[in-house]
């Protein structure tokens, strides 16, 4: 199953350990909440059975993320079988981009939207726990994870937070409580992982 798993998703070698973490993420559907940092990183939410898009509506400062899964059709991901683990950038991250993203906020180009959306996409059902546990058993100091836009991503600990880089340097940091629906999590960040296209 492990190697299933590790074609299916893109992962590298490396970050195997996340996919045997993902069965202890996996018992917190059972309604279990899991206990929190002590580190101060984000901790995973009581599980609901809303899914991902509908939890990041309801909770201040995701609105324009979980609009945005909204108009560009990619909410429908969620509400199926499989397991997604979304980075989501918070309402601050967005309204960073400036005149250059107004556009893309405001639904004029689904496609570029889309793409940026994919970039914060991950395969699996990965809590900030899972990650951090796969970052201190790593010789690196790190893991890398390919997201559904294609490109690797590397997370890593700085201080008390959880780093993601995307392979231009586009940094995002994990913040908040996570959020379980359905089979798929949320991981607020603050940062975009790629900066719209003018």
């Amino acid at each position: 199953m492990t190697q299933i798993l590790h074609r299916a998703s893109g992962l590298r070698a490396g970050t195997l350990t996340l996919i045997g973490a993902c069965g202890l993420a996996l018992a917190g559907c059972s309604g279990e909440t899991p206990a929190s940092d002590e580190t101060g990183a984000a901790v995973l939410a009581e599980p609901a059975s809303d899914p991902v898009p509908e939890l990041l509506d309801d909770t201040d400062g995701m609105e324009t993320v979980a609009d945005a899964l909204d108009d560009t059709g990619l909410a429908g991901i969620f509400e199926g079988n499989a397991s997604y683990t979304l980075l989501a950038p918070d309402d601050a991250s967005f309204a960073a981009m400036g005149e250059g993203g107004k556009a893309l906020m405001e639904g004029e180009d689904e496609a570029a939207m889309a793409a940026l959306l994919k970039q914060h996409l991950l395969p699996g059902y990965l809590t900030p726990r899972d990650i951090e546990g796969a970052i201190g058993r790593s010789d690196e100091g790190s893991v890398t994870i390919t997201s559904l836009a294609g490109e690797d991503l590397t997370f890593r600990r700085n201080g008390d937070a959880i780093t993601v880089t995307s392979p231009d340097g586009a940094e995002a940091t994990f913040k908040g409580e996570a959020l379980a629906g359905g089979a798929s999590v949320a991981i607020p960040v603050s940062g975009l992982l790629r900066q719209a296209e003018s």
